[in-house]
Parts: C-alpha cells; sequence; structure tokens
C-alpha cells in the first residue's frame, strides 16, 4: 500500500465509526465512554453497562419524560450524562441544561461531562470536533455549529434563564423552588418536535420530585434498587444492614416500596410495605371490630379494624370519598356493612370512634355532626385528639416485634386500603415539632388521623410508656377534659381514667 494513501484511510475509518456510533447509543457508551468507580483500582475505567443502567440508558432515549427513583451510588447520573454527551455530538448545534442542588454540585457535573469527552477524543476528531472546558459550561463544535452543556445550582429564576434540548435535574427532590423551577422551565423543553426532561433522585419526602413520581402523569418511571450492583449480593446486605439497620432501607432500598417508606423526613419511619400490608383474608366471627373515621366534606376516611385474641390488628375495610355530606356519608357506610358478607367482618362495631371536632356543636344549629351521624343510625364515641401521644400509640402498633415466628408487628393493614399504605408511606414529619407530623398536604392526613383515633382509645400508652415516650410527665386535668369527662358513658370515662390519670 503506498503509505501516502494511509492518512487518507484513518480519516475514512474515523468518519465510518463517528456514524456507526451516532446509530448504536448502547455501542457508544460500551466503546467510547469512562466513567468514575471509586471501587475499582483505576478509579476511571470503561463503561460496562450492569443490566439496570442499559434499561437507564433505553429509557431515556425512548422517552420524552424520565424519572428515576434511586438507590445510592448505582450509577444513574453517569448513565444521564452519557445520554446528554451521544446527543450533544451527533446533534451538533442542541444544548443540555443540568440544574443540581449546589453550585459546587453543579460544577462537579461538568467535571464529569469533561471527564467522559477527554476518553473519547479518536471518536471527537472523526466528526471535526473539539471541545472546550469552563467551570460552568462545555462547548462542542466542528467549527460551523455548536453544542453545550452547561450546569447552574437551583435557584427561582433558574427556569426562566434558558431553552434547552434536554433539561436535567439531578438530585432532584433535594433542588431548592423546585416547584418554581419546573412551572417556569417546563415550558421550554414541552416543544412537540423535541425536548427532553431527565429527572434523577433520591427520594424526600413532600418534594415536587415525590409528588411527580406517585402521580399519573407524562413522565416513564424507572426504580434503580441497590441490587442494580451486581457486586452487591446477599452477603453484602446483610453485612451492610448489620452496620446501618433500619437505615438500610434508607440508603439502599430494594424495592420502590422501601424507598417511599423510608424517604428522608418520613413521620412512619416503623411502616414497612412489605410487612405491615397483607392480602385480605376472611376476618373471623370472634374478632372484636372497630370502627375509625375522620370527617369533613374535603375527606371521608373510614377504616374497620378487627383485633384478634393476641390483640393483633387488621384494618381490612377503606372508605375514602370526598365531598359527602353527613347522610351521604352514614349511607355509604351503611351500605357496605348491609351488603359485604359476613366473612369479610360485615357485622355492628364494638365501637365507632371519631374525632373530639365532630362532638363540637355548631352555633347556628346547636347540634354536633356526632349527632348527624346518630340521627342516621350510627353512634359515634370521641376518641382522644392528642396529636403526640396517638401517634406514639400508633407508632408503638407498628413497631416491630420478637415472636416465635419472627419479628411481627401488632398492625397489619390489608393491601385493598391503599390509601391509608399510600399516606402512611408519605406523611413528612412536622419541621417545628418533630413529634408531630406535617399537616400539609392536608390530604395526605385525612387516613392517618382516623387510625390514630383507633390506636390511642384501644391501645393508649401507660402511664409510664407516655411520660418515657413524650419525656414530660402528663398534664393536670384541665377544664375541658372535665368537661369530656362529665359528658362521656362509663365505658368512656374509664378509659379518660386509664388515659389522663386523675387530677
Amino acid at each position: 500500500m503506498d503509505p501516502s494513501l494511509l492518512p487518507a484511510l484513518i480519516e475514512r475509518a474515523r468518519e465510518a465509526e463517528f456514524r456507526h456510533a451516532a446509530g448504536d447509543l448502547l455501542y457508544f457508551a460500551r466503546r467510547y465512554c469512562w466513567f468514575e468507580d471509586k471501587d475499582a483500582s483505576g478509579v476511571v475505567v470503561p463503561f460496562h453497562p450492569w443490566p439496570a443502567q442499559e434499561e437507564a440508558l433505553a429509557a431515556i432515549a425512548a422517552h420524552k419524560f424520565t424519572l428515576f427513583l434511586k438507590a445510592r451510588q448505582v450509577g444513574v447520573t453517569w448513565v444521564a450524562l452519557i445520554y446528554c454527551a451521544h446527543d450533544l455530538i451527533f446533534s451538533l448545534g442542541h444544548s443540555v441544561i443540568a440544574l443540581s442542588k449546589t453550585q459546587k454540585d453543579a460544577e462537579e457535573l461538568v467535571r464529569r461531562f469533561g471527564l467522559l469527552l477527554s476518553h473519547m477524543r479518536s471518536l471527537l476528531a472523526g466528526g471535526g470536533i473539539t471541545f472546550s472546558q469552563k467551570k460552568e459550561e462545555i462547548t462542542l463544535t466542528d467549527g460551523k455549529n455548536t453544542s453545550v452543556f452547561k450546569s447552574f445550582a437551583a435557584s427561582k429564576s433558574a427556569g426562566r434563564s434558558f431553552t434547552a434540548n434536554i433539561l436535567l435535574l439531578d438530585e432532584w427532590a433535594f433542588q431548592a423552588h423546585a416547584r418554581e423551577i419546573w412551572t417556569s422551565a417546563y415550558p421550554t423543553v414541552n416543544r412537540p418536535t423535541g425536548g427532553k426532561v431527565i429527572g434523577i433522585s433520591t427520594i424526600k419526602r413532600g418534594s415536587l420530585f415525590e409528588d411527580l413520581w406517585r402521580e399519573d402523569n407524562l413522565f416513564y418511571k424507572i426504580f434503580i434498587p441497590a441490587t442494580a450492583d451486581p457486586r452487591r449480593d446477599a452477603a453484602w446486605y446483610e453485612a451492610t444492614k448489620r452496620n446501618l439497620g433500619a437505615k438500610i432501607r434508607q440508603e439502599y432500598p430494594r424495592t420502590a416500596e422501601e424507598a417511599l417508606a423510608d424517604a428522608e423526613g418520613c413521620f412512619f419511619h416503623e411502616f414497612d410495605p412489605l410487612r405491615h400490608v397483607c392480602e385480605p383474608f376472611p376476618i373471623p366471627p370472634d374478632w372484636e371490630i372497630y370502627t375509625a373515621m375522620d370527617y369533613g366534606l374535603d375527606m371521608l376516611a373510614h377504616y374497620r379494624i378487627a383485633v384478634d385474641s393476641e390483640r393483633r390488628c387488621y384494618v381490612f375495610h377503606e372508605l375514602y370519598e370526598s365531598g359527602l355530606l353527613v347522610s351521604e356519608a352514614a349511607a355509604k357506610i351503611k351500605a357496605w356493612e348491609r351488603e359485604a358478607p359476613r366473612e369479610a367482618g360485615a357485622r355492628l362495631p364494638k365501637l365507632r370512634l371519631a374525632p373530639p371536632d365532630l362532638f363540637a356543636r355548631e352555633l347556628t344549629s346547636g347540634k354536633s355532626q356526632a349527632l348527624a351521624f346518630e340521627e342516621e343510625g350510627l353512634r359515634l364515641v370521641k376518641s382522644s385528639n392528642d396529636r403526640v401521644t396517638g401517634w406514639l400509640c400508633l407508632k408503638e402498633l407498628l413497631k416491630l416485634r420478637d415472636t416465635p415466628a419472627g419479628q411481627k408487628p401488632r398492625l397489619l393493614i390489608f393491601s385493598t386500603c391503599r390509601h391509608l399504605i399510600r399516606t402512611l408511606s408519605s406523611l413528612a414529619v412536622d419541621e417545628r415539632n418533630p413529634n408531630d407530623c406535617a399537616r400539609e398536604p392536608h390530604e395526605l392526613t385525612h387516613a392517618p388521623d382516623a387510625l390514630r383515633y383507633f390506636a390511642i382509645h384501644r391501645f393508649p400508652l401507660s402511664h409510664e410508656q407516655a411520660k418515657e415516650d413524650s419525656a414530660g410527665a402528663l398534664p393536670a386535668w384541665t377544664a375541658d377534659m372535665w368537661e369530656d369527662y362529665e359528658n362521656a358513658s362509663p365505658e368512656e370515662r374509664a378509659y379518660l381514667r386509664r388515659r389522663w390519670r386523675h387530677a
């Protein structure tokens, strides 16, 4: 071969390889991408994707909006950056905007993107492309067209300062002003023929990311478990569990349910859908039946609860509906009791527990909602609205206890009670009072409140437990307490004496 022809042959081979990589995203990732692996001897190593990473890459390519809920350190951000690199290289003129929690995190994304490009210079040469890197920006150009990767810290104005082909939101749940940014940024990527959003995060209670994950929307959603890394076998998980204890579900969830149950700021960290949710079964006829409800026009959350001879509780029926008048709510409750078979627990409850506010008389009519329910055939029993102690009672029921059959909770929920399961997983801690849950979003509070009324009435803490758990003695009775006692039935008075002791 004439040596003078060699440069031209090399150039044509590079151009052919460039075209091949342009048409095969997975080939591009495997052949040209390197990333940082802190566990590898060389730190920066070739990208050999795990099956979950291949699935993630394909999902980003196939969908306009993709949402990743993930465990710690499963390489999803690297996958997203690889997709962005492919887009910017082979669609010169495109732009990627990445938003991160802080300025330091934003600069870290630029550094990682630059590391990717620095290991594929031979490929870039096939397209005549060079790149230049700054602290917050990387540009790629062939002299005619220019692609840009920019990374910013999340701020209120961030969403209005760009138009992008790809919007990458890293650790989205922890970004400040996430809702404002999304409202202003969404129109910039919601073009009929283009625009793509990649949202990545571990979970945080009450965040926009959590709302988008739970809601029915246009996002294609993928959970990436801790076990996506094939090196994390059963032995690794057990060793990690011994070191982290219950926190392992927060840091290394194996299912989306685990991730949501142990989200940062979760109030009911005791609640584990894998442990506390069971499939329905016939309720034995000798079990006690109770009902507990939270009622308002905004929501009726009504639950039937069975208690067995070992004092284990089963929430087996849910009525969850808004916009019901008292007469309508009562009719719904009674209709189920008439129509459901006896083996489903459809028999009169021992007590119908309700919050104290239903017993307050209205100024105009002089009649309480509790009386209105009684006129409809449902006599309610006033429970306590001591929120902190009520939550402690409920947490005691959710707590795992040693039994001959292993660790078991005292409260189980039928899988058909989906709103109770959803809201117990979603309630956040009140930032001003760690002993209480957040009251907003209000929709999340109805079902847990109903269960709280049951827990504090049927399984009140002893004086010693309450003192220990609340780190303070129970107060002397107030005038309101005495009024409740005077108006209570003999059964209710006995409960109040146990609950409040005596003045």
